[in-house]
């Protein structure tokens, strides 16, 4: 009786280190997935990628250890009974490990697969080949289950090598506490820096309706020849119209991420994808400001690229692209977040690359290729596209408790081909060449059609005068950044009205809002509030990525060049009195400089322009001041050549 005790709690041992070492593995090959392309990952040394690596599996094992010593006791529990099938104790014994090893196995395929044929679970359209990855799938998960069934009897693998297996598996945990103390950071600090006292009952509602890649040019409110906006200059009496108003950032990323929180992306490094938001900055922002205050926030824009959750902007929305947020999270995640941030969104990337690729061939969501959604003119699906968004704005304003901030994102004049449901200034919507001038105008005036939707049902729900609406654009046609972009903001009963010239960007907006609802911006904005800077001549920062981009078989597309010292950051740019200057650092080595007019200086600009060494100064300075390493720029001897 004693040894078949003793020959239980031995199986339930081999069973535990089965399963731990099968988690160790798991992440490990991911680390290595990972670690080999661009990521967040990119931003951290070895030695925190190292220490990440042995931390991340540490939540996986506390969670399926447990589950496993139940389910090898039932194992033996099945097993004395007669008439069990054999293939229900391995079940209960084996089943854990197995799938810990599945996984992983069905995901070292599919980037094999992806990255040599461009063939992925997640493009699998038809029920045929749905069905091929699920047979995959199954075949793993038997093969597994044999293989650590014949492992962990007394002549296999596990059964001879128990006692060395046992001390790996010690050490690993060794080394996973080891580094969890190693790795630990101060708390991140929560705290918004605001004093949120207002009554909600007296709040508007706040909606954000951009439209991507408009150039103000090019809008009849803003002078143009064709009437491309007709609603929005129905309603300009009614509003402060912005006439000199500039992007932080030529990519979308960098430019919500600007618009959000306020801040620069040279302060948040959040400029292109893979970047995403870390330390304090996961907390920092407008949304979250706004939730104190009682809001019931919408985000309506595009996964991978500006999703909230995606780009780990937390405590922000609580509602983001067709599904609802936990905001709250379990006490135990954030606990891990604010002191482990990295390893968290390790095993959050993790969880999200298996998650939707299961949930896709099972049908409960369809995978899509981000990059071709905004790339592909009217071939994106209609649940999709901006019909989609405004469907989903629509829904949101009828049933979102009061008072709500939705930030809505279109992508319609996006480019290379745009995407509006009738042609107006050309006679179809063909468009057999990129970045058609007709088709964007098209595209804008479809903007400004769904703006009038918008404006309509807040009408006609009396919310109208009780919104602050606020029409604008993330960067320039094409990702220019030497383009004005527009900035049109109808307070609630028509309070401020006009047209303003002095010079905006496009992080002034969160702490005008704030400003507006009686809140004094927090001190970590960097932008300042419209209604009271009065000053015009003041530098605005613009950034844009790296050249060096990688669009890989399946058209995911990332900014490829993450090397230090300014990983994603490729140029960076002053507008300053009418003024461009750009120093474009892919080479750091060799920085490019240049300059161009693109605007009227304004009346307190000085007479005579800055000096390029002043000006080029100016804009190492301000990257010194984000946290940059400058020390390789040698701006001096190339205006010297």
């Amino acid at each position: 009786m004693m040894q078949g005790y003793t020959s239980n709690f031995r199986l339930l041992g081999s069973l535990l280190v089965l399963t731990g070492l099968s988690c160790y593995f798991y992440y490990f090959m991911e680390w290595l997935f990972f670690l080999s392309r661009p990521s967040m990952f990119s931003y951290l040394t070895f030695t925190e990628n190292l220490a990440l690596l042995f931390t991340a599996p540490l939540p996986l094992i506390a969670m399926v250890l447990p589950a496993v010593s139940v389910l090898g006791l039932l194992s033996v529990f099945f097993s004395g009974i007669k008439g069990v099938p054999k293939v229900v104790s391995n079940l209960a014994r084996y089943a854990i490990p197995a799938m810990v090893l599945t996984c992983t196995a069905f995901l070292m395929l599919d980037n094999f697969s992806y990255t040599m044929f461009g063939i992925a679970s997640h493009s699998a359209a038809s029920l045929a080949s749905q069905a091929y990855y699920w047979i995959i799938i199954s075949l793993f998960f038997i093969y597994f289950m044999g293989k650590l069934a014949h492992a962990s009897l007394n002549d296999g693998v596990i059964g001879k090598h128990y006692g060395a297996l046992l001390k790996l598996m010690l050490v690993l945990l060794g080394l996973s506490s080891l580094c969890l103390a190693v790795s630990y950071n101060q708390p991140i600090s929560t705290v918004l820096g605001v004093s949120a006292t207002a009554e909600r009952d007296k709040l508007p509602n706040i909606i954000f309706f951009g439209a991507d890649g408009v150039n103000s040019s090019n809008m009849s409110i803003y002078g143009y020849q064709r009437i491309t906006t007709p609603f929005l200059d129905s309603i300009a009496h009614e509003s402060l119209v912005y006439r000199n108003h500039w992007t932080n950032s030529a990519k979308t990323t960098g430019s919500i991420g600007s618009l959000l929180t306020g801040k620069y992306p040279t302060r948040t490094k959040v400029i292109f994808r893979p970047d995403t938001f870390k330390g304090e900055d996961m907390f920092q922002h407008l949304p979250g400001i706004l939730r104190e205050l009682g809001y019931y926030n919408i985000d309506i824009s595009l996964r991978h690229y500006i999703d909230s959750e995606d780009l780990k902007m937390r405590n922000s929305f609580d509602y983001a692209n067709h599904r609802q947020l936990d905001q709250q999270g379990s006490d135990l995640k954030n606990f891990f977040l604010l002191r482990w941030p990295s390893s968290v969104q390790f095993i959050e990337e993790n969880w999200q690359r298996l998650f939707q690729r299961l949930a896709h061939l099972s049908g409960y969501i369809s995978m899509v290729y981000p990059h071709k959604l905004v790339n592909q003119g009217a071939k994106v699906p209609p649940h999709l596209s901006d019909i989609g968004r405004i469907n989903q704005l629509k829904a949101q304003i009828l049933q979102a408790p009061k008072p709500f901030f939705a930030n809505v994102h279109l992508l319609g004049p996006h480019g290379s081909r745009f995407d509006y449901q009738e042609p107006i200034f050309t006679k179809t919507k063909e468009q057999p060449e990129h970045w058609m001038i007709d088709h964007y105008d098209n595209a804008i005036y479809q903007w400004d059609a769904y703006s009038r939707e918008i404006y309509t049902l807040l009408e006609e729900l009396g919310e109208l005068d009780n919104t602050l609406l606020i029409f604008s654009s993330d960067h320039g046609k094409g990702h220019t950044v030497n383009e004005t972009l527009p900035l049109i903001i109808r307070y609630p009963n028509k309070e401020y009205t006009g047209s303003i010239t002095q010079a905006s960007q496009r992080m002034d907006i969160a702490p005008t809002v704030l400003s507006y609802l009686g809140v004094t911006p927090p001190q970590w904005m960097d932008g300042h509030s419209l209604l009271s800077r009065e000053e015009d001549s003041y530098p605005i920062f613009i950034v844009t990525s790296s050249k060096q981009q990688l669009t890989n078989a399946g058209e995911w597309k990332v900014a490829a060049n993450l090397k230090p010292p300014f990983y994603s950051l490729g140029t960076i740019s002053m507008a300053y009195c009418g003024i461009l200057y750009s120093m474009d650092i892919n080479d750091i080595q060799h920085p490019l400089l240049s300059q161009q007019r693109v605007h009227s200086k304004a009346a307190t600009c000085p007479d005579v322009e800055l000096e390029p060494m002043l000006a080029y100064g100016m804009i190492v300075t301000h990257l010194k001041e984000m946290g940059y390493n400058t020390d390789q720029l040698n701006v001096e001897s190339r205006l010297r050549q």
